[in-house]
């Protein structure tokens, strides 16, 4: 063996997303002058960058280089020791290759996530909802989740009322919300609470959750119902106060007419003269056979879902393109966006190349709900654009950036009339 190499540092703590440099002290033990290459090796190999990898030596000489260690802030970083080297091979001699390691303590980190999937729900008093515990982090998330309701209108039981998470996984917990207070209401009210998942010795992780309440009694329905019985109350009184003794006065009218017709006839045949009977001519009444045009049908709408995924390379921009079918129309009302990967970039929803939604994909982890409570209407042959630009890729062992949009809405059809 014509070299040796050694770290000068052993036993040192690193944490996940920093990075540490240690000095590699590398010694010629021959008579003549060598050229050695230097390569990082190992499991970890992808986390080491050595400063200078080649060096000459004469014999006899030591030189010592800076080796740099970063080790990823990711769930597959495993918390505790772990082997780092470098591998030193001669030039002339490439069999004497000989290798350099040096152990580190990997720390661990937090990195607990609430995704809800409803983070809005209409309801009176009652509401479903379903969320994501999800672990980003490298240790094991041992979590109880809890409603958190300052003004103790909100109430509810989880299913499950803990988790255990793995590193990278996730875990569907659902909940079951009731209203407490305020069974008659005059306008709409909306109750905010917080969810959060808790572990001794670790940071809570939190989101929030709103459930909206309709009114059950408005001052509007009131007012409405006063209208029409003060409405109904003048329609009777004008029928008996002003309509009714009309009609029994002309009937009246009508018969001493008759009679007074009547009784000179009679007096007429009395005095012997030939008085042919009056005859009543009763106009015809027109029998209307145009029947009403019948109203036109309702259009009646059907749930549906789409999802447009981009995945574009670093630097670049793609987009997913759906076009609403011919003699269909399509009510826009939920959007949730996703970036599982914590990519960075710039997404947005265009309608008819005009951006209705824009996100900065850095402020964006796991996903975010846009509720829309007044449906955006497509016509037949709109289009809608999912676009995304990529600056830098969250997972890079994925080698692009990956985001999706759901669009919830109702789809209907257009029948003719």
């Amino acid at each position: 063996m014509s070299v040796q190499a050694w770290f000068s540092n052993d036993d040192l703590a690193i944490d996940p997303g920093s990075s540490i440099e240690l000095k590699l002290s590398i010694q010629n033990l021959g008579d003549a002058t060598e050229s050695y290459t230097i390569v990082p090796s190992g499991l970890n190999a992808d986390w080491v960058t050595v400063d200078r990898g080649s060096i000459t030596l004469f014999g006899g000489s030591l030189d010592v280089i800076d080796v740099t260690v970063a080790a990823p802030k990711l769930p597959s970083t495993s918390a505790g020791p772990t082997v780092t080297g470098v591998r030193i091979i001669p030039s002339a001699v490439p069999d004497d290759t000989i290798v350099a390691e040096t152990t580190l303590d990997v720390q661990s980190f937090d990195d607990r996530r609430i995704v809800p999937l409803q983070p809005v729900i209409r309801a009176r008093h009652r509401a479903n909802y379903e969320f994501m515990v999800e672990n980003h982090g490298n240790g094991l998330a041992s979590c109880r989740v809890r409603l958190i309701d300052p003004t103790n209108r909100v109430d509810g039981d989880f299913d499950p009322p803990a988790v255990g998470v793995a590193p990278g996984g996730a875990s569907l917990v659902r909940l079951k919300a009731k209203a407490r207070r305020g069974v008659f209401r005059r306008a709409t009210r909306q109750l905010d609470f917080e969810i959060e998942a808790e572990q001794p010795g670790h940071d809570p992780s939190a989101a929030s959750l709103s459930m909206v309440q309709p009114p059950t009694l408005s001052m509007a329905s009131v007012v409405r119902a006063l209208a029409v019985a003060a409405i109904v109350g003048a329609a009777i009184g004008a029928w008996f106060g002003v309509i009714r003794p009309e009609i029994r006065d002309a009937a009246a009218d009508q018969v001493d007419e008759r009679l007074s017709q009547f009784d000179a006839a009679v007096d007429e045949i009395a005095a012997g003269n030939d008085v042919a009977s009056p005859v009543t001519t009763l106009a015809e009444g027109e029998d209307p056979d145009g029947a009403a045009s019948p109203d036109p049908s309702e259009l009646i709408g059907e749930p549906d879902f789409l999802r447009l995924s981009v995945s574009p390379p670093a630097l670049e921009t793609n987009d997913d393109v759906f076009t609403v079918p011919p003699g269909t129309i399509y009510d826009l009302t939920e959007v949730r966006i996703e970036n599982a990967n914590n990519d960075a970039g710039r997404a947005s929803l265009l309608i008819n190349g005009e951006e209705a939604y824009v996100w900065s994909l850095a402020n964006i982890r796991g996903s975010v709900f846009e509720p829309s409570l007044t449906p955006i209407r497509l016509q037949p042959e709109d289009n809608v654009t999912f676009q995304v630009r990529c600056d830098t890729v969250g997972d890079p062992g994925t080698g692009t950036c990956f985001n999706a949009v759901n669009l919830a809405g109702l789809r209907i059809v257009v029948d003719e009339i």
